[in-house]
């Protein structure tokens, strides 16, 4: 899928200006206000950060940066120009990212935020990447003008990619797969149901507190794709940054880890949390995805 498509550090002034005309088409956004300026990616890359490009031929498609934070190193934005997207070529930015962390700053965990309303976002960091989140942050940039955070706050949890993980390494690899008869038989509770207005899905009724915190897994129910629910209705996306918030900020005060993202019903996926060991989180053994080998 990414054929072609080669990964490198930039280094050029041409290449840093592209890659602010990279992060306005990935974000939609509709001016230039919310982008890294290219000076400032210039100064990062030349003072100890980490800029990294796609390119396919010599043209850039993505971008991707950081800075060594420490303990870790924090990758502050991943984006892909729209057009080039869902083909690979974030997984491919962040896998060399991962190679670089390990080589350049010798440390084994790298942090960043984002949207766990964002169905692709939490299916791309939670089941393709491994990474993990313990702490919810509300309205944490405060508003964000760009097409795909716009009218819904900017709500993020702030995950931990723990870089040579079993966990992370088996994600990486592509196993194991999800597996339905064994989620089944974990019977998870589900923090809210999910109804439907006008075709729109909307979050239901909620669980109470002490029947969720009793749960060993408990399942979060996120629109498939949430732009598409605000641009139907307002109200129905914002009811879902309520229950969602809610759920979340229960759920990892509570002790558990935003560590999963699987295919719910019709118009939705779910976010998995699971209240485990942290150890027996990053070995990778979820046991939902441990099907004795009948799929």
């Amino acid at each position: 899928m990414t054929g072609g498509v080669v990964v490198r550090r930039l280094s050029e002034p041409r290449e840093f200006m592209e890659a602010v005309e990279v992060q306005k088409k990935a974000w939609r956004m509709d001016d230039y206000r919310e982008a890294a300026p290219a000076h400032l990616l210039r100064a990062l890359a030349d003072n100890g950060g980490l800029v990294l490009g796609a390119f396919a031929g010599d043209k850039l498609i993505g971008v991707s940066y950081g800075w060594p934070a420490g303990y870790y190193f924090y990758s502050h934005a991943t984006g892909v120009a729209e057009g080039e997207k869902y083909r690979g070529v974030g997984f491919k930015l962040k896998s060399r990212q991962r190679v670089e962390v390990l080589s350049a700053y010798g440390v084994s965990l790298a942090k960043w935020t984002f949207d766990p309303l964002q169905s692709l976002n939490s299916r791309f960091n939670l089941a393709r990447l491994g990474v993990i989140a313990r702490e919810y942050r509300v309205n944490y940039y405060g508003e964000i003008r760009d097409n795909i955070n716009r009218g819904l706050g900017s709500d993020r949890v702030k995950v931990e990619w723990w870089l040579t993980s079993g966990r992370v390494v088996e994600r990486l690899e592509g196993k194991p797969k999800p597996c339905l008869k064994a989620m089944k038989d974990l019977s998870p509770t589900a923090a809210y149901g999910v109804d439907y207005k006008n075709g729109v899905p909307v979050p239901g009724a909620r669980r109470r507190e002490e029947d969720l915190l009793n749960s060993e897994v408990v399942l979060v129910p996120i629109p498939r794709d949430i732009t598409a629910v605000r641009e139907a209705s307002r109200e129905a996306a914002l009811q879902w940054r309520e229950a969602s918030r809610w759920a979340y900020s229960l759920l990892l005060e509570g002790g558990y880890a935003l560590v999963d993202n699987v295919d719910g019903g019709v118009g939705y996926t779910l976010n998995i949390l699971w209240r485990a060991p942290l150890g027996r989180i990053l070995s990778g053994q979820e046991p939902w995805r441990e099907c004795g080998g009948t799929g």
